[in-house]
């Protein structure tokens, strides 16, 4: 049953960066900021949140070890430092990463169980978390708008999501102006992921009237813009476009659910150490060729939005306009769209068919899946 969910507190605003204090303090006196070391501190981000917090009165321990996709270890790491310092909240500052990373502090440091037995399904009791702020510095994630956190295991190579009802953030902080620094390839592949994030969650079973709405304007915001930024990013209205589409795209995830793209990413990207943005965008439309009977009036709601010509078309052939589009804009924007461009192996298949089957993702795709299909699906993307 489609269920929406609408927790977080959004600051939309230029310049909402120097405001983190006076949201932060109502939480308490003390938080720890979880951030990567290299570009949030190069770019003087990571200086101007801590000194946004230090001026509302809010004692800053920064925990900056966060470095590629967040491990069992990283966060467990993070939980006993947290217990040591008594911090009263957790700040996640940067992109997917680093936001869930403090997401899953805050939400696990109360549990009297370790971090690798709820993420095999240990069931998380019910004690208070700590209040977690985010604010995004990439725009594709919508980590800052959910309430599950994505870690890997990289012994076992699983990455799946623990979550939980009261993992939402306090307060997120939306500033288009923290991304203008990324370069090009970042920008190309955490927007593909945006892209991926709106067009999944708009086709899932799990839509709903609330959802669609999210997920339609997301997709209009990063489709008018993506080719846009790539192009030039310095263009702060391209930046804004991409941003607030990546978060609406986070808020329609968070209720509706993804689809088989993101199911297939999780042990792609673990595996053969892909980023998660460029898997999802390469996989995006050979899902979108594989869902097309089963979501056409969909599809060619996505076409329009899009800005395709479809006036006249039936309703397959706007959809296979839609499948053309998102083609072109990846094309666009030099997204490699072959997996062997990534030095995968067919040997793996079978691992990552294994991994694909239980995933939620798998599950919300509007059809269904077998693991023959899959396989199918991995061959064609090679």
């Amino acid at each position: 049953m489609p269920v929406y969910y609408q927790p977080p507190q959004v600051i939309t605003e230029p310049g909402c960066l120097g405001k983190l204090g006076s949201y932060a303090k109502v939480w308490g006196k003390k938080a720890l900021l979880v951030s990567g070391s290299g570009s949030m501190k190069k770019s003087g981000v990571l200086d101007r949140a801590s000194e946004s917090l230090k001026k509302a009165g809010v004692e800053v321990v920064l925990y900056d070890k966060v470095s590629g996709e967040p491990s069992l270890e990283l966060v467990e790491d993070g939980i006993a430092f947290a217990r040591r310092e008594k911090v009263d909240m957790t700040v996640g500052l940067g992109g997917g990463s680093a936001i869930d990373t403090a997401k899953a502090i805050a939400g696990l440091i109360n549990q009297s169980g370790k971090v690798e037995e709820h993420y095999e399904g240990k069931p998380l009791e019910k004690v208070p978390t700590l209040p977690f702020l985010a604010i995004p510095t990439t725009a594709g994630a919508g980590a800052e708008v959910t309430k599950n956190a994505v870690l890997t295991d990289y012994k076992r190579q699983i990455k799946k999501s623990i979550r939980d009802d009261s993992w939402f953030a306090r307060a997120v902080l939306v500033d288009a102006g923290l991304t203008m620094t990324l370069p090009r390839d970042v920008t190309a592949s955490t927007g593909s992921d945006a892209l991926t994030k709106a067009i999944e969650s708009f086709v899932s079973i799990g839509a709903s009237p609330q959802t669609d709405a999210l997920a339609s304007y997301a997709i209009h915001l990063i489709g008018r813009s993506l080719i846009r930024v790539c192009q030039d990013g310095s263009d702060i209205s391209a930046r804004a476009d991409m941003l607030n589409g990546s978060v609406l795209a986070g808020m329609a995830l968070a209720s509706a659910g993804l689809g088989l793209v993101h199911g297939m990413a999780h042990p792609l990207g673990v595996m053969f150490g892909i980023p998660h943005g460029a898997v999802c965008g390469l996989l995006l439309p050979y899902v979108m060729e594989y869902n097309l009977e089963h979501s056409l009036s969909k599809y060619a709601q996505v076409a329009k939005i899009l800005g395709a010509d479809a006036d006249g078309l039936s309703t397959r052939g706007a959809a296979l306009k839609a499948l053309e589009a998102v083609r072109r804009m990846l094309d666009e924007i030099k997204l490699p769209l072959h997996l062997r461009d990534f030095g995968v192996a067919t040997d793996k298949f079978p691992e990552v068919v294994k991994e694909t089957m239980p995933s939620g993702s798998t599950r919300n795709n509007p059809r269904k899946v077998t693991e023959d299909e899959v396989n199918a699906l991995l061959q064609k993307a090679m």
